[in-house]
């Protein structure tokens, strides 16, 4: 009984953290990394992973300004919370190939944008299996599951996504992102293990 009530008090506590849209979007940095081309709400983060290189991610004009500074180290990630509504470019100072824009638009728009994935996580809170459920029949997809520091806990790959499941037991308690990739489209939920 007592460890029902802590569970509910966990809820209770994050829920109003639940109820924002602000997404994390996640994107490796390396020399395959040409014209990233990134298109995100007001509040949204972006996380970049190095996977490989000695690189930096700087901000060269734009609405926002941000600087990883240097790293050799695999793993390594840098993210950035894009407050304002425009494009921001950035590249790596070492390697002129490696570069992108992040555009930001307004979260309350009622334009539909495509580049996102639209999708369905439940049940939320979690315990054992998270069913995911989409109108992605035809591509390729890749769904993931990360925690809040961004280190990959799951990771599925599959020709559609239009049902799939999730065993997420062994996951500790706490918030994740469940993130599907499918072609240039992304899209990230956050969810809650008991």
């Amino acid at each position: 009984m007592k460890n029902y009530y802590s569970q509910t008090f966990i809820f209770f506590l994050i829920f109003p953290f639940l109820s924002f849209s602000q997404i994390t979007h996640y994107y490796n940095w390396g020399f395959s990394s040409t014209n990233q081309q990134i298109s995100i709400d007001v509040g949204d983060t972006v996380t970049w992973t190095w996977v490989g290189g000695f690189h930096n991610l700087r901000s060269t004009n734009g609405v926002e300004t941000f600087d990883s500074g240097f790293s050799g180290n695999v793993g390594f990630q840098f993210s950035h919370t894009f407050n304002n509504v425009g494009s921001t470019n950035y590249v790596c100072d070492p390697h002129a190939s490696m570069y992108g824009t992040v555009t930001v638009t307004q979260s309350l728009s009622t334009v539909d944008n495509d580049s996102k994935i639209k999708f369905d996580v439940y049940p939320n809170p979690v315990s054992s299996f998270v069913m995911i459920h989409s109108g992605l029949s035809t591509k390729p997809t890749k769904v993931e599951i990360f925690d809040m520091l961004g280190i990959l806990k799951i990771s599925k790959s599959q020709e559609a996504l239009e049902f799939t499941t999730l065993d997420v037991s062994n996951l500790s308690p706490g918030m994740y992102f469940v993130s599907i990739t499918s072609g240039n489209q992304q899209q990230s939920k956050k969810i809650i293990k008991l």
